[in-house]
Formats: C-alpha cells, structure tokens, sequence
C-alpha cells in the first residue's frame, strides 16, 4: 500500500488541497493570516529539503501536506471573495448568454462591467441572472451585446421548501448572488459589443444549432442530438429529462468525460497510425490536444466538459511519453488542475461523478471482465460496454443515492445500447455540421440521424415503464460517508487481500445497516405537517409513516406533480408516493377525511381557504392555511396561521397567534 500511494504523488497533494477547500467553505478565517502560514510553511519545507536528513522525512512530508492544506484553504477564500454589490445607478452589462424563453420572461445571465452613479463611475466584476419581459427586443439579444440598466438587483433567495436545491449555493459556486427583472423601458441596448473567449464559444454554438434547426431534424430529436453533441441543455423538455433519468441515461445528455472519451476514440482511430512514424507521438499528442479543446470550445466551455478535456489532456500526455505513465496519478493531477483553477468544483456532483466513474472503469471494470471469458467478438464488445456500465455504477452509486434519492434498476441495458448509439451520434452529428451545404449528404445523415434518435428514444420509453424502473433510496451524510468506506474497503480488499479488509468492511456496513435500521424505525412513527413555500399554487403534505398525503389549493396536472417539493420530500424520507387532492375532493380513509375544505389528518384538523365568524368553529381547528377574512376580525387565538403573499393581516390583531408566511419565511413543518 505504501508502494502504491509513492507512485501516485499528486494523490496526497490533491487530497491536502481538498481538504483545504472544504476547511475553506465551512470555516470563516482570514485569508492575511492563512497566507502567512502558507508562506511560512512553504519556507520551512525548502529548508528541510536543503538540509534533509533521513529523520526528517516525517516531519518534512507532514510540512508539504500542511502546506497544501493550508495553500487550498486561501485559494477557496480567494476564489469566493464576493465583489462590492452596488446597490443604485445606472449599470453597464455585457449579455454572456442567448436568452432562454420563460413561461413570463426571457432568462439570461449578465456580466456587470461599471456602475455609473451621481457621483463617480464604480467598477464591479458581478454577474446576475436577468429576467427581461418578452418582447423583439429581449429575443434579439446576443452574447457579447452591450446593455445599459437602471433596475436595482435583488439578492437571490430559496423557496426554503424542505430537502429541495440549494439553487442560492449553486449560483454562489458559480459566483451568482443577485437577480434583476427588467421591463421594457428600464434597459436599453448600445452598438458597443464586447468578445472573450467564453462569449465566441458561445456564439460559435449558437451558429451550429441553428445549422442543426435547418436539417430538418424533428423536435424532440433536434433537443436530444443538441445536448449530446454540443452540451445544449437549456431547450431540453422537462418530459424528455425524465425518461432519460428513470432509463438510467441522464449522464448521456450531460456532455463531459464519456463524450469527450468518444472524441477521443474517433480521434484515436483516424490518427493512431501517426504515433507509428518518426516524431508521430508528439505530432498525434499536439493533433489531439488541439481537437479534444476544439470541442470543448464548440460545446460552449462548460465546466464538466473543461473538466473531461482537462483529465484527457493530461492521459494523452502521459501515455505518449517514453515512460511507462500512472493513469491514477494522471486523473489526481488533472483534479489538482481543476480545483485550483476552480475550487467550486469539488462541491459540484457533476466533479465527484465525473472522477468515480473514470476510477470505476479503470480500476474495477477490468476485474469485472476478466470473470467470464468471450470469445466472440460481438459478444466480447457487449460484454465490455456491460462492464464498463456496472463498473461505473458501482463507484458512482453513493453519490447518486445522495444527491438524487434514485437508483435507474435498468442502467445496465439502457447503456448497453446507449453507449453505442453515443458512438454513432456524435461523429454523425458533426459529420452533418461540417457537410451541411452539401445537400444530398446532409439530407441522407439527417434521416440516419432521426432514425437512431427516434429508436433510442422509443427504448428509453419502454425501460422507463418497466416495472420498478426507479428505485427511490435516500441517504444522508453519515450513510454516505459509511456506504463510500464499504467501498474503499472492498476495493482494498480486492488490490491485495488482507484480512484487516474484510474486518473494516465488515464494520462499516454494520454501521450503514444499524443507521439506516434507526433512521427507518423513526419514520414508521413520524407523523408530520408541511405547508410549502409554493406561492402559485399553496399546498401542504400530510405525512404518516410512510403514507403521505399533499393537499393543493388548485389541481396539479402531471408534469406539476413531478416537480412539487413533496415528490423530493418523499424520496429523502423514504415515504411511499404521495396522493394528491385539492381541498374541494371529497375523500375519507383510516387516516385522512378531507370533505369541504377541512381535513381531519391524525387528531389534528385543517382549514383552506375557508371564511370563519363563527368562533364556535374556530375553538376546533389547529391549522388555517390562507384563511378568507371577515369583518370583525374572527378570534384567531392560539392558532397557527399559514399564509402566502395572497392574504395581508395588517389590519388584523392576534395576541397569541403564530402567524408563518411561507413567502418570508419559507415552508412550515410541524410534528407530533
């Protein structure tokens, strides 16, 4: 073991950094100080090394490490140093994204230059989420298209529903802290147009799409070979996200390594031979580091593709030197590289499944194939592509379950044929992109195309109705941490048997199991009231064991239920799938009675929407949701309120009365 982890040195550096970075988020310190420390630490290790005896070993790797924690704790502090938030003026802008259309908006991000005030003109770096109001003029924007604005920006807040996204943090990682909405005559657009290389990438993308919208490729189709291709997601229909998540190909309409390895591989086969010829290895290296970054400029330089390109740069160059390369040492400096360019990334799922899955095919899909041996050559490639799919599940199952709540039973045949046609699609795509002009040939890859995408896609929809297609799982930090050191242990185990494997995997699984064995006996007993921050349409979740029930002011169609709070609430407590009623329906079980906008829920009563005077009536009930106001004012005393932004009591006084705006303050939970 101790062998190993010398061949891979940037293994340690990049685990000290990493913790650095997670001390950094969680721990407020002062970047002056931590500097200090890292200067003085980088000094005493130059020291020890000059003067380096052999019982100074342990002390000067203790030093090396410490200075990289220490090192990544100022890069996470730098890194995230917010920039001064000007409050009033008139703001100068450059649009970084083509508008996406809103149900009442046109949706973009802004990259704030200067604000000019009545005093001076203040620079700023800050970039914001805008919300135009649709018209020609908000549709016609362009990356790079300078903007003047007047509006104040708002700080962006979350609905504070339980268990929901932190949308605030991930803007935050991106460096997003503000929002504006800006009507018609509060933003103009000047003939000034600003260019850097993420806005061309930008551009560039918009040029091919729309060179996609000219084949004749049909809809759902065009949306899926967009994002496969180019990494264009913003179009994507909530409907066809779905079928790809619950057929266990989510990953395939998110470009980042297995692309980029696709890329790879075409490259590979059309140039390999030039590794053959005299200074072919450093001609093949320089051929691909060109393409490999080509794409991910083309797919508008996302971070996961930046990510990918980066980790395939640094494998091309280590494979091709005259030395026989560490992959695993490889895929550690490549995370380096990536965390101090952006420390956020180690926080973003998209990073830890990225290097889980990578890890997975190179460590554990190997032993995985050698268990049977094929012959055939088809059936050889199958049984690869099997392999390579479970491998990767296997390592990237913790962070699924704990990010997601879901567990695609159906992953190994979905990407059985969904790594193939991935194979096919994507030198197709670009094929079609170089040779659009060219009519007949772009005419025959289009038809090839849709026919490929329109069979994937009828397959996707028939996993997706299998029976148990989804497994609903949820973990929390403790679990996941557990479920990770079972893995560790097995793949320990596995590298070189030794019984101290087999006794610490065996003691952590005891743990997971005793954990989720207490976490699940306290939800048989919980008996819970949420009324969520869901300002369009107010509901609350009524939840028994694992019977739960959610109540809306108005019906919820199909695609609303999918994506209501309580379906995430369900997922992370492990609660059967929720009904859904309005309090107008008329129903009544052991549990629940709800008849005329009351409901009777575990010895508690609830009203919606109901107009009291009679406080006879009121003495009965425990919870109002949005009670209707009449004058005088009904007797409200040592009652829980529940209102949104529909219902105003200014006017109103109660004395001992808990009043809980949703809006304000976020969703209300209750227990008993």
């Amino acid at each position: 073991m101790e062998k190993l982890v010398q061949n891979i040195p940037f293994l340690r550096i990049t685990i000290a950094f990493a913790l650095g970075i997670i001390m950094g988020a969680n721990f407020a310190m002062n970047p002056t100080l931590i500097l200090v420390i890292c200067f003085a630490l980088c000094i005493s290790s130059i020291l020890i090394n000059k003067n380096y005896k052999f019982s100074l070993g342990t002390f000067y790797g203790i030093t090396v490490q410490l200075f990289f924690i220490f090192f990544g704790v100022f890069v996470m502090l730098q890194y995230n140093k917010k920039p001064v938030f000007i409050e009033t003026g008139n703001f100068k802008a450059v649009v970084l994204e083509v508008p996406q259309e809103k149900a009442k908006s046109y949706k973009s991000v802004l990259q704030v230059a200067s604000v000019f005030t009545a005093d001076a003109n203040l620079q700023t770096k800050e970039k914001l989420i805008a919300y135009f109001a649709k018209n020609n003029m908000a549709l016609s924007l362009k990356p790079g298209d300078e903007i003047l604005f007047n509006s104040t920006p708002k700080e962006i807040r979350n609905y504070n529903n339980p268990y929901e996204f932190d949308y605030k943090n991930f803007l935050e990682r991106k460096r997003i802290y503000r929002q504006v909405y800006l009507n018609e005559n509060q933003w103009i657009k000047t003939n000034n147009s600003i260019r850097n290389l993420k806005i061309l990438a930008e551009i560039v993308r918009e040029k091919l799409l729309k060179s996609y919208c000219d084949q004749g490729i049909h809809h759902t189709e065009l949306e899926i070979l967009s994002a496969l291709t180019l990494g264009y997601k913003r179009d994507l229909d909530p409907e066809t996200r779905r079928v790809f998540t619950s057929a266990g190909a989510s990953h395939i309409l998110a470009v980042s390594g297995l692309h980029v390895g696709i890329v790879y591989w075409v490259i590979f086969m059309l140039l390999g031979f030039l590794r053959e010829i005299k200074f072919g290895k450093f001609l093949f290296v320089l051929i691909t580091i060109v393409l490999l970054w080509a794409y991910a400029f083309i797919t508008g330089l996302s971070p996961s593709v930046m990510r990918a390109a980066t980790m395939f740069t640094i494998f091309v160059i280590g494979e091709n030197l005259n030395r026989k390369s560490n992959i695993y040492n490889s895929l550690a400096a490549s995370a380096f590289i990536l965390l101090l360019i952006n420390p956020n990334n180690l926080f973003e799922p998209g990073f830890q499944l990225s290097y889980s899955a990578v890890f997975g095919i190179v460590f554990l899909q190997p032993k995985i194939e050698k268990l049977i041996t094929v012959k055939s050559k088809i059936l050889k490639f199958i049984w690869t592509l099997l392999t390579i799919s479970i491998a990767a599940q296997i390592t990237t199952s913790p962070i699924t379950v704990y990010y997601f709540g879901q567990f695609p039973s159906y992953f190994w045949t979905t990407n059985t044929f969904m790594i193939p046609a991935a194979m096919l699609l994507i030198p197709f795509g670009f094929v079609l992109l170089i040779f659009s002009h060219v009519v007949l040939l772009s005419n025959f890859l289009s038809i090839i195309i849709n026919l490929i995408l329109k069979l994937v896609y009828s397959l996707l929809l028939l996993i997706e109705q299998l029976p148990s297609s989804v497994i609903y799982l949820s973990a929390n930090k403790i679990q996941l941490i557990l479920f990770i050191a079972v893995l560790i242990s097995i793949f320990l185990l596995l590298n070189k048997p030794k019984i101290r494997y087999i006794k610490s995997g065996l003691i952590f699984l005891l743990f997971l199991i005793f954990s989720v064995f207490i976490r699940s006996t306290k939800r048989l007993n919980n008996t819970e009231f949420i009324a969520y921050n869901t300002p369009k349409n107010q509901s609350i979740h009524l939840i028994h064991g694992k019977k739960n029930y959610v109540i809306s002011e108005n019906k919820l169609e199909s695609d609303e239920k999918y994506f209501h709070p309580s379906i995430k609430t369900a997922q992370k407590l492990g609660l059967e799938y929720p009904i859904f009623y309005t309090p107008k329906d008329s129903f009544r079980n052991n549990e629940i009675i709800i008849q005329k906008n009351f409901i009777f829920f575990e010895g508690k009563i609830f009203s919606f929407n109901k107009n009291y005077s009679d406080s006879s009536v009121n003495q009965l009930i425990d919870f109002y949701i949005n009670p209707s106001l009449s004058t005088p004012s009904p007797n409200f005393d040592n009652k829980t309120l529940i209102i949104s932004n529909k219902r105003t009591f200014s006017n109103y006084e109660y004395n001992s009365s808990i009043i809980h705006n949703t809006l304000k303050i976020g969703a209300f939970r209750k227990k008993w």
